[in-house]
């Protein structure tokens, strides 16, 4: 059978299909592809302890690159050594647009920049902890997010004693 793409070479790969569907050279092409599109995410570590790590994720579309679209949470079991990540992305920047994977005779297909972001998790955060098991749990935040922070309302409670004293 050939390749679906080149139409030239025997098809070979991806290994564990039913049916070998391109060549290695195609195949190759068409992870390079998915490389760079991964390539524009950026995950920055902001909190690290010794059993959880809280992250920042940027995209180089979103606002030059300069503001998060998403916030993720790492806790690791160390009892069953098993992970958990939790992720919350913002509705502000375009999470089902499609990317073409485009080969040198047309487009094969599409995936959405969620699923790239899906592999975003398992190759670079996931990998950085190497636990035994792994699970993740993926919110798309639909309104705005919004930040509470008790040490100003702890401030106005300590402004009021010194009133009423």
């Amino acid at each position: 059978m050939k390749c679906r793409v080149c139409k030239k070479a025997e098809s070979t790969l991806p290994e564990g299909s039913k049916e070998p569907r391109f060549c290695s050279r195609c195949w190759t092409t068409r992870l390079r592809q998915l490389f760079q599109e991964e390539d524009r995410f950026r995950i920055q570590r902001v909190m690290r302890t010794s059993d959880a790590e809280k992250y920042h994720i940027f995209h180089d579309d979103f606002e030059g690159g300069a503001t998060a679209v998403g916030l993720a949470f790492a806790l690791l079991d160390r009892v069953h050594d098993q992970l958990e990540v939790s992720a919350f992305l913002s509705n502000r920047f375009e999470w089902h647009q499609s990317v073409p994977f485009i080969y040198e005779e047309g487009v094969e297909c599409e995936v959405e920049v969620l699923d790239v972001f899906l592999g975003i998790i398992e190759n670079d955060l996931v990998a950085g902890w190497r636990p035994c098991r792994w699970s993740a749990e993926i919110t798309l935040c639909t309104d705005e997010i919004f930040w509470i922070d008790n040490s100003e309302r702890e401030g106005e409670e300590a402004a009021g004693d010194d009133a009423t004293a």
